[in-house]
């Protein structure tokens, strides 16, 4: 496993009045280019457990491996470890404050170390995946940038350091439909291209049944299920039962089981969705 938790606990503020144990012994492999969906409700857990995977918060108990190496047990170079591991936190583009786009991208690189002719092929490199043209961008200040645009700079700071890893927290929260299409499609893009590891956390349930290979599904601290989409989203009355949607076409699927009809309910695409219930009445 490239990242792996094993009875990881945290707990904010402990021996306080207000202790609050936020993840109860959460086990949990990723594997290398895999592309994994974070989901639960609001509170359970999930933005902290990601904080884990780069040593942002270290655990109560429990730990956290990265290529089989514990992060708080050894000598693993955490500093090494977040440019190989970058997460980009909800609305990142509050985070920008440098005069030009060119700078803010830079930022992390910098810290890196890199100077000169690599800095500068570096901030193209980020600038270029995001769709943004170097030339165009690259002295314009980032607050005169639309919502989408901000967003894609804040990306393309974190894709300049050219992690393996990239863990999204609520990315497209706030986004107009076709800005968080836009957005997604150069992730799932980046994903398939660079072999880049992706751990998307999200309450987008149409998005990450469309784009993730597994699920890990969160309430109240707890990993309650995990598996495909397709799994996952058969069990509709869990899904439901700790507040969550599920993807508007498998909803759809699942109700008219639940009236009675002989239909298939893993399919997540228009397409797919169309042809099952056109067969379905046909037959019928």
């Amino acid at each position: 496993m490239l990242i792996e938790t094993r009875n990881l606990t945290h707990i904010y503020m402990p021996g306080t009045p207000f202790q609050v144990e936020a993840l109860k012994e959460v086990s949990l492999g990723i594997k290398r280019g895999e592309f994994v969906g974070i989901i639960g409700e609001t509170g359970s857990g999930k933005s902290t457990l990601v904080q884990h995977f780069n040593g942002l918060l270290k655990p109560n108990s429990g730990e956290v491996l990265f290529e089989g190496r514990s992060l708080w047990r050894g000598d693993v170079d955490l500093k090494k470890l977040r440019s190989r591991v970058a997460l980009l936190f909800q609305f990142p583009e509050h985070q920008l404050f440098e005069e030009t786009v060119f700078k803010d991208v830079a930022f992390g690189p910098r810290n890196l170390g890199l100077e000169g002719d690599e800095l500068e092929e570096r901030v193209r490199y980020g600038l270029e995946l995001m769709e943004l043209d170097y030339k165009t961008y690259k002295d314009r200040s980032p607050f005169n940038l639309s919502g989408g645009e901000k967003r894609r700079v804040a990306m393309a700071g974190i894709l300049a350091m050219r992690p393996e890893v990239v863990i999204l927290d609520e990315p497209t929260a706030g986004m107009d439909p076709a800005g968080r299409r836009r957005l997604m499609g150069q992730i799932e893009r980046l994903h398939r291209e660079e072999n880049l590891t992706v751990i998307l956390v999200t309450h987008n349930m149409e998005e990450v049944s469309r784009l993730a290979e597994r699920l890990f599904v969160f309430s109240k601290g707890q990993l309650v299920l995990q598996g495909t989409p397709s799994v996952v989203f058969q069990s509709a009355s869990l899904i439901r039962g700790i507040g969550l949607d599920l993807p508007p076409l498998t909803d759809l699927l699942h109700r008219l089981k639940e009236c009675g009809q002989n239909i298939r309910t893993d399919l997540f695409s228009l397409e797919e969705t169309g042809r099952e219930i056109l067969h379905h009445y046909r037959r019928a």
